[in-house]
């Protein structure tokens, strides 16, 4: 694993720019960390929704279709006549 050495003025990309390491580090970084997490998890969560949703759509679309085959086989099964030799 790599380690970095920072200056005291610098900063990451996540938290507040004028906020130097060591505030982060033993200040506000779990209130920081929560934040980034928080709008990470709100990005995932809508993605799971539209995901949610598209898969809804197909599996309403797939029991129409059976449904309708459902409908027609069991018409089918009404129109045909059976006999001793012979099915039409």
């Amino acid at each position: 694993m790599y380690s970095f050495r920072y200056d005291e003025d610098e900063t990451w990309a996540f938290w507040p720019r004028r906020t130097s390491l060591s505030a982060f580090a033993h200040g506000i970084g779990k209130t920081v960390i929560a934040q980034i997490f928080r709008r990470l998890l709100a990005d995932v969560r809508e993605l799971m929704n539209d995901l949610k949703d598209k898969m809804l759509n197909e599996k309403s679309l797939l029991t129409t279709k059976m449904d309708e085959l459902l409908t027609t086989l069991e018409s089918y099964s009404k129109d045909v006549e059976t006999s001793d030799d012979m099915v039409r």
